[in-house]
């Protein structure tokens, strides 16, 4: 009987030691919605992830250079995984990481509402302002936003700028000082309007194909013309 007994402690023993290493070898990662270019042994995509139970929408995102077995990865959305680490078994190769990653579970797949600004947007308002075109060519302005790269380039009408995106999440949207060309036109009144649109711009909405700029208080700044 002593002995039965003993077997029984020692099993459910092994079972909570085992279920406790499991736990110490499972993470919750924060995967994002773009893959970036990256290097290892040579030119790359890597997924961006943060690794803690609270995404941080402000926190900065780390390149993952290894791969997630069973995740199956869609961009355009951001996941909350569980996932297992373990030590690769020896020898590791030399282009593997020495942790193998393994999916548990995927705990939410949300699409990001930061990627609706990504598109071709043709102007056609600034301020009073209606349907600018370029000094030379007269062709409707355009603008382009990527959101996974965090660029923005545009024509305002004489010169071309191209900037970052500083924050975007959907909604807020700053945008970093853009650097011009320098060519110097009769006429720079849409330039200086956009160029000044471009500073005061807080925040977005997209509506039936159409993209709103709004300074801080809400006010639309300019209004864009989906082109693709």
């Amino acid at each position: 009987m002593k002995t039965i007994l003993f077997l029984l402690i020692s099993t459910v023993l092994g079972a909570v030691a085992c279920e406790s290493q499991s736990d110490n070898n499972t993470e919750t990662w924060w995967i994002n919605s773009s893959k970036v270019a990256c290097t290892g042994v040579g030119p790359m995509s890597c997924l961006q992830i943060q690794k803690s139970e609270e995404l941080d929408p402000d926190g900065a995102w780390e390149l993952f250079y290894s791969d997630i077995k069973g995740f199956d990865y869609e961009p355009g959305n951001i996941y909350q995984i569980k996932l297992k680490v373990t030590d690769r078994a020896e020898p590791t190769p030399a282009d593997a990481s020495s942790k193998v990653y393994e999916l548990v579970e995927v705990m939410s797949k949300k699409a990001d509402p930061a990627l609706r600004l990504t598109n071709i947007w043709k102007l056609t308002q600034v301020g009073e302002i209606q349907n600018p075109t370029g000094f030379r060519s007269e062709a409707a302005l355009t603008f382009e936003f990527d959101a996974s790269m965090k660029t923005y380039v545009g024509n305002m009408g004489c010169n071309s700028v191209r900037g970052e995106i500083k924050e975007n999440d959907g909604q807020k949207l700053l945008l970093g000082p853009g650097a011009t060309t320098m060519k110097a036109c009769p006429d720079m009144a849409v330039e200086q309007a956009i160029s000044q649109a471009l500073i005061d711009t807080r925040g977005y909405k997209v509506e039936n194909n159409q993209l709103y700029l709004m300074n801080e208080a809400g006010q639309t700044l300019m209004t864009f013309q989906a082109v693709d």
